[in-house]
């Protein structure tokens, strides 16, 4: 699609990410990023089932950099409090709170994908 406005109507500050960087590195950011996240879920998830929570607090902190990079706010608000949970060992919360989080990658997943023509 291609479209910024198309970007905007699903919460992505362009003019943080896309405006910034321009077009052409910020297709190549988000087709990475498109490229490695679902791997990143299923570290996350492994994380979770060993009780490994320093792992996790590492890859949702780069989770949430990149999201805040390509212009995902809400994506990245809702990383920022997993790694902050994650750094006092709350362990509980983000459990009780993994399915919004998956849930706001994949909206992100399919955002991209959408803009970048892969769907």
């Amino acid at each position: 699609m291609n479209d910024e406005n198309f970007l905007k109507a699903n919460g992505v500050d362009t003019e943080s990410s896309l405006d910034t960087f321009g077009e052409d590195l910020y297709k190549e950011s988000l087709g990475i990023f498109l490229d490695e996240i679902i791997d990143k879920i299923k570290k996350l998830q492994e994380c979770l089932m060993t009780n490994n929570i320093k792992d996790y607090t590492t890859y949702v902190h780069g989770i949430k950099g990149e999201s805040l990079y390509l212009g995902f706010k809400e994506l990245a608000s809702q990383a920022l409090t997993h790694q902050q949970k994650g750094e006092i060992g709350d362990i509980e919360y983000i459990r009780n709170n993994f399915v919004p989080l998956v849930t706001e990658i994949s909206r992100v997943i399919k955002v991209g994908k959408i803009y970048l023509g892969r769907e």
